[in-house]
C-alpha cells in the first residue's frame, strides 16, 4: 500500500520542488505507461498493474451478476403480471441467454 501513496504523492512532491528536470511533455494517448513514468520501482508498477487488473476483474464480475439479477427480475415480472417475452431482454452481447442459477 506504501506504494500506492507514493505514487500519489510522488508525483505532485516533485512537481513542486521542480523535480521535472525541463522534460518536454508528450500527450498521454502516445506513449505507453512505463515505471519511470509512474516515479515507481519496476515491482511497484508490476503491483500497480496487477492490483488494476484485478480491480477491472471485479467490477466486471459485479457488473455481470447485476445485469443476471436484473434479467431474473425482468423474468420475474413478466410472469407475474403475463406480460409478453422479449426475446433482446435474455440476450447478452455475445450471444448468451442471461440469468441466475
Amino acid at each position: 500500500m506504501s506504494f500506492m501513496m507514493k505514487a500519489m504523492l510522488g508525483s505532485k512532491l516533485k512537481d513542486m520542488t521542480g523535480g521535472g528536470g525541463g522534460e518536454a511533455e508528450v500527450p498521454a494517448g502516445d506513449v505507453k505507461e512505463t515505471p519511470e513514468s509512474k516515479g515507481m520501482s519496476r515491482e511497484e508498477f508490476e503491483e500497480y498493474q496487477r492490483q488494476l487488473i484485478e480491480e477491472k476483474m471485479e467490477r466486471d464480475k459485479e457488473f455481470a451478476t447485476k445485469k443476471a439479477e436484473r434479467a431474473n427480475l425482468r423474468s420475474c415480472l413478466r410472469d407475474k403480471y403475463r406480460l409478453p417475452e422479449v426475446r433482446a431482454d435474455l440476450l447478452c452481447p455475445g450471444g448468451q441467454v442471461v440469468g441466475l442459477r
